[in-house]
């Protein structure tokens, strides 16, 4: 073969894996989705390829429990849904302030061999195909606990799915390489960069700052065919903010200046707001009379879908599920979808 074919063949070849590798659709489900209303009946299990269900609560000794033991029915639909419909499974285990319980098991060999045996029955027991370990408030003095814990999951799982959150804009050093590189896929969770203690108006999440964490964590060696960013499907709102770098007089609407992203589009239906693009940023403004809302929407997720396919990422993760809207022409996952999976029918089904 002529030098010049061999090199045009490999890097065709290699423009094909990249953009392969981006085949994932990651949806999160909290166990209080059941508190607005939302169930395992209501996920449109054709946009997703992976449900992570949010999340076992891990103790000290090693245990597991339910967050909430009335979401155990909820759970048990769900694991039959999605192996009915090709969907794979992963409990996340950890989550919001489960970092000392996570931290006193991987402190005990004991306790973490407990843990480990408590969590291969329990995905054994309950239909999941995998786990991941979410550590979040996680510090540089945690590096070596949170390696100790990622290595026994991946040595105690065969043939199922070790997955992990990443927090790379809190801290970098427990992600090395060597021990990301051993898992299935990672989860890139990005911070809200909006809160009420802002003195201006900034996105909240939005392409651009999404892009940069994940160079930041190819950067430091972890195959980029492994990352997934996460998409957050809700707006903040805030009072008297008129645009970005306006001030504002704390939060709007919403519950606690929050919005669902199914939310935002029936208010979006009025003329009140007008609604814009930020190319900078590459994410989404809503101004009123009274407020402003930063969210991202349809251009913003497309931008960030296009990058993971043209850069081989993994692909994108969604939380959650149930704040999308229902209509496949504003869906944010039908958005992702489309890009990533486009040879699947997104079109909403006949009543």
């Amino acid at each position: 073969m002529k030098l010049k074919l061999f090199v045009t063949t490999i890097a065709v070849a290699c423009v094909a894996m990249s953009q392969a590798a981006a085949d994932k659709v990651i949806g999160y489900f909290p166990y209080w989705s059941q508190y607005s209303q939302f169930y395992p009946k209501d996920i449109r299990y054709n946009t997703v390829t992976h449900i992570h269900y949010s999340s076992l609560l891990p103790a000290e000794d090693g245990s597991l429990a339910f967050p909430d033991e009335n979401d155990a029915p909820n759970y048990d639909s769900l694991a039959n849904m999605c192996a009915a419909n090709n969907v794979k499974l992963v409990v996340s285990v950890g989550g919001v302030e489960a970092e000392g319980a996570l931290k006193a098991i991987a402190g005990s060999d004991e306790a973490l061999s407990t843990f480990v045996g408590n969590l291969k029955t329990w995905v054994g027991e309950h239909k999941a195909n995998g786990v991941e370990l979410d550590w979040q408030n996680i510090t540089a003095d945690d590096a070596a606990d949170y390696a100790k814990m990622m290595n026994a999951l991946v040595d105690a799982f065969s043939g199922v799915i070790v997955a992990s959150t990443m927090y790379p804009l809190a801290a970098m050093e427990p992600y090395t390489a060597e021990v990301m590189n051993k898992l299935s896929y990672i989860n890139v969770f990005i911070p809200d960069q909006m809160s009420e203690e802002s003195s201006t108006l900034v996105p909240n999440q939005g392409g651009k700052i999404i892009a940069e964490t994940l160079e930041k964590a190819a950067d430091a060696g972890i195959q980029k065919s492994l990352l997934v960013p996460v998409v957050y499907f809700y707006g903040k709102s805030f009072l008297g903010a008129t645009g970005f770098g306006s001030s504002h007089q704390g939060t709007g609407s919403g519950n606690e200046g929050y919005l669902p992203y199914k939310e935002l589009m029936s208010k979006f239906d009025t003329p009140d707001y007008k609604v814009s693009f930020d190319s900078d940023s590459q994410s989404e403004i809503a101004v009123s009379k009274e407020e402003a809302i930063v969210f991202m929407g349809i251009p913003s997720v497309k931008a960030v879908a296009v990058n993971v396919k043209n850069n081989g990422y993994a692909g994108v993760a969604v939380y959650d599920v149930s704040q999308d809207h229902h209509e496949p022409i504003v869906s944010v996952l039908v958005t992702i979808g489309l890009e990533l999976r486009p040879g699947v029918n997104y079109k909403a089904a006949k009543k």
